[in-house]
């Protein structure tokens, strides 16, 4: 493994901390009420007076990440911790984008740095020990399961899903799983594939596979079920269900639907 060289972090000439700060709440407030394009204007005014603003570029990084460009979403979280290296936020949003884009290994010395910043910070500490311990393996970690990891050819082949075009999705997810290994989000497509078939059998199956992969969905447990039901197999989705309640106690809000719904949908 290639050993990833410091960052240089561009701190001169950088503003006074608490310049813009009614204007970056009042686009942060425009953000949370979903005014996404109204609070991009106000970010690029912030910016465009005040080019080394790291709360705005984090911001803008969110609304970004929002409209799923995930690689406009990393360079900004990345301006903001170059030109902030201890701002936590930042720090917290680029572990996430890099989990989505499966280069975490590359933002190891931003948080090396972080660490070196403040060192009693149990978060970033955490977050670096992480990164250097586990490897590839933080890939699989509950955090990266939620995530998701960004992959255009699985984008394609569930959009041929939408279209309804099943036959080119299926030797597209077969492709995939062939070049790239099994994924959840490739045996969920197969599975949707197949209920829309009315191969109920098969779509249990593969939901099950699917959640095996990725246990933090809720929509590959929910889609399990609704195969499990239309072909008899629910004490067997109810079983796989209670092995994974335990780790991962936010399942618990889906338990009364393996107890008592019975119907497809």
């Amino acid at each position: 493994m290639k050993e990833p060289s410091m960052p240089q972090f561009n701190l001169e000439n950088r503003k006074n901390d608490e310049l813009f700060t009614e204007e970056n709440d009042d686009a942060e407030a425009l953000l949370t009420s979903g005014n996404l394009a109204g609070a991009a204007r106000k970010l690029v005014e912030i910016v465009e007076l005040d080019p080394c603003n790291y709360r705005a570029y984090n911001t803008i990084g969110l609304i970004a990440w929002i409209r799923k460009a995930w690689q406009d979403a990393l360079g900004m979280f990345l301006k903001s911790v170059n030109l902030k290296p201890d701002y936590t936020d930042a720090l917290l949003n680029l572990f996430d984008a890099a989990l989505k884009l499966h280069c975490v290994w590359e933002i190891e010395p931003f948080f090396k740095r972080a660490g070196l910043l403040r060192p009693f910070d149990q978060e970033i500490k955490t977050i670096h020990q992480c990164i250097i311990s586990e490897g590839d393996g933080i890939y699989k970690s509950e955090r990266a399961l939620r995530i998701g990891t960004y992959n255009p050819r699985l984008d394609a082949a569930e959009a041929l899903i939408a279209e309804g075009n099943f036959d080119d999705a299926t030797k597209q997810f077969i492709k995939i799983h062939d070049a790239e290994g099994p994924s959840d989000r490739g045996f969920c497509g197969l599975g949707v594939i197949s209920f829309h078939q009315q191969r109920y059998a098969d779509a249990f199956s593969l939901f099950a596979e699917s959640v095996k992969l990725n246990p933090t969905s809720c929509d590959n447990f929910l889609n399990m079920l609704d195969a499990a039901k239309a072909c008899g197999r629910q004490n067997d989705a109810k079983a796989l269900f209670q092995s994974y309640l335990n780790k991962f106690p936010f399942l618990k809000e889906l338990e009364t639907k393996f107890e008592t719904d019975n119907s497809i949908g």
